[in-house]
């Protein structure tokens, strides 16, 4: 029943917006100037289990620091050679591939994408307009998220599983697009899949071989890998989820080019460092292309997007990732020449907010984290709450919250902030109300609306 209020909210008000939680420690390079900063950072997410394990990469003008938290392979602490799968970061390098293809002047970025694909296979159109390679990139093809065949399925545990190039044929047969191209935009696997499996057929070899050969070869990427080559399987970490239980994997299939790629911190500050090389104006080996990739496409003053990179306001360009059992995040200053790499194995969103962190250690501006809650903080929050009539109860178990409802499987709560909670499996964060030493209630916090749960005596 609490499920479907929250649902209620989010459609109403939209996404939700989380409020601002701090990080955990484990093996750190002695030599890194910020190696104390970045481990009281991190300290809450580890001593509070929010995330099994994450590496952070920083990277400034030239010199580079790579510190490894919690529990990698073989139970040891993570470390710049550990694998972790990047997600959704892939579309930074299929937004590579992409102003590759176009320095050949193989493609054109204005160009219908049905060019690049078979005859007889159909790409949907909306008042007359046909999607292109820059509303692919842009997210702005008015595509949904994921192709009706996947959504169909009942919470497999691979979504993916078997998704072909004739599946995504029919799918595309079928699709209706949400939005004309051009006039919104919206996230979607479904778009930048496309983008890259049209790359790759134009291309030739299918996508994973046009990456390999014009993008991670070339740049000496040796630790990112589609597949694992032999003799790498155990420095790869077992993905979790919010509650820290082993995640399945995701295979991405047909749509591999918006989030099959895994790779190591090392490897993801190589490319940092190229892309800072090619912002300041460097000839080497795909600076150009490097150059055409970041560059602003909206006419916007403010956040914008580029070819795989989104732009925030003060010009760093950065991107996120996650699967079932990953959460990653990788951005660049040009300003500054620094650059940050956070990759966890756990699929939380939590995570997203280390890597702005980051940048604020590296700066000297960041605040102290708020600590993990004390076992008797936890337990003062354990009891029942009146949502709408349904009773609901916060239980402790270790150090976790877990939120229950009639019908409902538990809930983790995930400490962050100031009596805060976020709740993963339904993108709602919650407060809890304490007057004096007495807890009074809890706030759900859905899409900017509030959503109160009085405590029942």
């Amino acid at each position: 029943m609490f499920r479907v209020w929250l649902v209620i909210g989010v459609v109403a008000c939209g996404s939700p917006t989380p409020v601002t939680p701090k990080p955990q420690p484990g093996d750190i390079d002695p030599e890194g100037p910020h190696r104390a900063a970045v481990a009281a950072q991190l300290r809450p997410f580890i001593e509070g289990e929010l995330v099994s394990g994450v590496v952070i990469g920083l990277y400034n003008a030239g010199r580079t620091e790579i510190y490894g938290f919690g529990r990698g392979p073989g139970g040891k602490p993570p470390d710049g050679r550990t694998l972790f799968e990047l997600g959704t970061l892939t579309k930074v390098y299929t937004g590579l591939l992409l102003a590759e293809a176009l320095q050949r002047k193989e493609v054109e970025l204005d160009a219908p994408i049905s060019d690049l694909m078979p005859p007889g296979v159909t790409i949907p159109t909306k008042d007359g307009t046909a999607i292109t390679a820059k509303h692919l990139a842009l997210h702005s093809s008015g595509l949904p998220r994921h192709p009706a065949s996947l959504t169909s399925r009942k919470s497999p545990p691979d979504p993916f599983a078997n998704y072909t190039e004739d599946a995504l044929y029919q799918d595309l047969v079928t699709t209706q697009l949400v939005t004309a191209p051009g006039t919104e935009i919206a996230a979607s696997d479904y778009g930048t899949g496309l983008l890259g499996f049209a790359l790759g057929r134009k291309i030739g070899g299918g996508y994973a071989v046009a990456l390999q050969k014009r993008i991670l070869d070339p740049l000496g990427l040796r630790d990112t890998f589609f597949t694992l080559p032999p003799g790498t399987t155990s420095r790869k970490v077992i993905g979790t989820d919010d509650d820290l239980g082993a995640a399945p994997r995701w295979t991405w299939g047909a749509l591999s080019a918006a989030g099959a790629l895994m790779s190591s911190a090392r490897d993801c500050i190589k490319l940092l460092d190229a892309e800072l090389d090619a912002a300041a104006g460097s000839r080497g080996t795909l600076r150009p292309q490097m150059r055409l990739s970041q560059e602003a496409q909206l006419d916007r003053s403010s956040d914008n997007e580029a070819l795989g990179w989104m732009i925030d306001a003060a010009g760093r360009r950065w991107y996120d990732g996650r699967t079932s059992g990953f959460r990653t995040y990788m951005a660049f200053d040009p300003k500054t020449r620094r650059g940050v790499v956070v990759l966890a194995s756990t699929s939380t969103t939590l995570v997203d907010f280390l890597g702005p962190i980051m940048f604020e250690v590296m700066d000297g501006t960041a605040k102290p984290p708020a600590p993990a809650p004390t076992p008797a903080q936890l337990a003062s929050y354990a009891g029942n709450y009146d949502f709408g009539g349904t009773t609901l109860m916060v239980v402790i178990a270790g150090k976790r919250l877990y939120l229950e409802g009639p019908g409902e499987p538990r809930h983790r709560m995930a400490a962050y902030g100031d009596r805060g909670f976020w709740i993963e499996d339904l993108s709602a964060g919650a407060k809890f109300v304490v007057e004096g030493e007495t807890v009074k209630g809890l706030i759900f916090s859905v899409g900017g609306k509030q959503l109160n749960a009085p405590r029942l005596p």
